[in-house]
């Protein structure tokens, strides 16, 4: 049925651990799914570029944007280039771990899934505990998402997000941003009887001083274009 997977990895000066989570992602478990690993480098000025350059594995396709235009756009700049039936999200911080692939498609083998989201909120996991104010901003915007589009989201900031193919291909994605998380939660929330299912995952949150790159304002970005898309087509 589901014959292969790709994987889209934004980077984005991450020379501490792209290369380890490439090859994490190469050994991950991914149901006899043939692999496509798709790489978009969002022009790092650190050692990114070059550790990239030193991967020879037919598995991965390397692609490097000339200009920093955000996350949004890096994930799409990935996403036109995927061949797979499954499409999934692996950020290149490692926060998330790719031994979750496993529990991130079964869903589609067992339940026909159309996207899955892995949550990091249901403690199902073992799980690094994030900082409260990540957690609380999570919560509320959680708790938005939920009340203008009728669902009953735990985690719609979780960077697992994982799709059939003509489902995130048709979207029609716009935002260039972090804005694109909103977004896609969004439209998907608004096509009728799609089948959305979560699990829960372990990750090893980052502090901003390991890295992390979402920042205080990014709430208020992602209650803006919630409500925007709430009154949009």
């Amino acid at each position: 049925m589901f014959k292969r997977l790709s994987v889209l990895i934004p980077v984005y000066n991450e020379e501490k651990t792209i290369k380890i989570c490439i090859d994490r992602v190469l050994l991950a478990n991914t149901l006899k799914m043939d692999l496509e690993i798709i790489v978009s480098d969002n022009n790092s000025i650190d050692g990114t570029k070059e550790i990239l350059k030193s991967i020879k594995d037919p598995r991965v396709k390397l692609l490097f944007k000339e200009k920093n235009e955000g996350k949004g756009s890096n994930i799409k700049n990935a996403l036109n280039h995927a061949t797979g039936d499954i499409i999934l999200f692996q950020d290149a911080d490692l926060e998330y771990s790719p031994e979750s692939f496993e529990d991130l498609l079964k869903p589609f083998f067992q339940n026909e899934a159309d996207v899955v989201y892995g949550s990091r909120l249901t403690k199902a996991k073992p799980t690094r505990i994030m900082g409260f104010p990540n957690y609380i901003a999570n919560m509320i915007i959680t708790f938005i998402a939920n009340f203008l589009y009728n669902k009953i989201f735990s985690d719609i900031a979780t960077g697992y997000k994982v799709f059939k193919k003509d489902i995130i291909k048709n979207l029609n994605i716009t935002s260039d941003g972090f804005e694109i998380e909103p977004e896609i939660t969004a439209k998907i929330s608004k096509i009728k009887d799609l089948k959305i299912y979560e699990v829960p995952i372990s990750i090893s949150s980052r502090s901003y001083e390991e890295g992390k790159k979402v920042k205080w304002w990014h709430f208020f970005t992602y209650v803006y274009h919630l409500l925007k898309w709430r009154i949009t087509s």
